[in-house]
C-alpha cells in the first residue's frame, strides 16, 4: 500500500482509515439499495415505455417526506433498485458505481470486470472508473485527455486566448505545434478569414470609398475617351461613303452595340442595377 498523501499519516493508518470508511460505505450502499427496495415494493417499474399512475408519485413523495427522505432521492434509490436486481448487486461494490452505471445496457457483465485502480494496482470499482467507463468526465484526471477535458471545462474563450498567446511564447512549444498539418490549417484558414473581414472593413472607411469612386469614374471616364478620341483620329482618313453596303452594316452592326453599352451604362447610373438580359448581353458582346 503506498504511503498517505497527507504526511501526519503513517501508512498502516491510512490504511485502517481506508477500510473503516469502506465499511460505511458499504453499509450507506445497503441502505441505500434497502431504501430502493422498498420503493420499487410500493410502485413497481412499469413496462417499458409507459409511466406509473400520478398517485404513485404522490404515494412515493408521502413516504419520502415521513422518513426525512428528499423526494427526489428516494426515486433514485427506487430506478437504480429496478436497475440492479438483487441477485445482479456486487456486494463490494458502492451504490454510487451502481448508479453511474444503471443506465448502461451491459451493465451485469460490466461490474463484473473491474478496471484496474491506478494507486494500488488492483481491480477494483470506483466512481471515477465508473465515469471513465462510460466515457464521462472524471473527478481525479489520470490520462492526458482527462487532464486535458478538466483544463477545457475551466476556461472560458477569453481565458483561452490568454493561455494560448502565453503559452506560444514557448519557443518549443510553438515548434511542435507547428508541425500539426491540423493546427496549420485551422490557422491558415483563420487567418484568410480576418484578412477578408479586414479588407471589407477597409472598404467600408470614407476615405477609401473616396477613392474607389475616384477609380471607378476614371475608368469610365478612360473608356469614353478611347473611344471617342480613337475615333476622332482615324475617321478622317477613312472613306467611309465609299465602302459597299455589306461594310456599311457592319459598321452599323458595331455603333448599335456601342450605342446599347451607352444605354446600359446610362441605366446603370439611373438605377445602381448592373443586371442585363440575355439579348443585350449578346449584342454587347457581339454574338448573333
Amino acid at each position: 500500500m503506498p504511503a498517505s498523501l497527507v504526511t501526519d499519516y503513517r501508512a498502516n493508518e491510512w490504511t485502517d482509515l481506508v477500510h473503516k470508511g469502506q465499511r460505511l460505505v458499504g453499509s450507506e450502499s445497503s441502505s441505500q439499495f434497502g431504501l430502493g427496495d422498498i420503493g420499487l415494493e410500493m410502485v413497481p417499474l412499469p413496462p417499458k415505455g409507459r409511466r406509473p399512475p400520478v398517485k404513485a408519485y404522490k404515494l412515493l413523495a408521502a413516504y419520502a417526506d415521513e422518513v426525512g427522505l428528499e423526494r427526489e432521492r428516494f426515486e433514485e434509490y427506487r430506478l437504480v433498485s429496478g436497475a440492479w436486481p438483487k441477485k445482479q448487486r456486487a456486494k463490494n461494490v458502492c451504490w454510487t458505481v451502481h448508479a453511474i452505471l444503471s443506465h448502461h445496457h451491459d451493465r451485469f457483465e460490466m461490474i463484473k470486470n473491474p478496471p484496474v485502480y491506478r494507486r494500488t494496482g488492483e481491480r477494483r470499482w470506483t466512481c471515477d472508473g465508473a465515469h471513465r467507463a462510460l466515457g464521462w468526465k472524471t473527478q481525479v484526471p489520470e490520462s492526458m485527455e482527462e487532464r486535458l477535458r478538466q483544463v477545457e471545462d475551466v476556461l472560458d474563450d477569453e481565458m483561452a486566448v490568454e493561455v494560448v498567446e502565453r503559452v506560444m511564447r514557448r519557443e518549443a512549444v510553438v515548434k511542435r505545434v507547428a508541425e500539426k498539418p491540423h493546427v496549420r490549417e485551422t490557422f491558415n484558414r483563420a487567418q484568410a478569414s480576418r484578412i477578408r473581414e479586414a479588407r471589407e472593413e477597409t472598404r467600408k472607411l470614407p476615405e477609401v470609398q473616396r477613392v474607389n469612386e475616384q477609380q471607378e469614374v476614371l475608368t469610365v471616364l478612360g473608356l469614353c475617351s478611347a473611344f471617342a478620341s480613337g475615333i476622332g483620329r482615324t475617321l478622317p482618313g477613312l472613306h467611309l461613303a465609299e465602302l459597299s453596303e455589306d461594310s456599311k452594316e457592319s459598321i452599323r452592326e458595331g455603333l448599335n452595340r456601342v450605342t446599347a453599352a451607352v444605354e446600359w451604362t446610362e441605366h446603370v447610373l439611373q438605377t445602381g442595377s448592373t443586371d442585363m438580359d440575355a439579348a443585350l448581353e449578346r449584342l454587347i458582346e457581339g454574338e448573333s
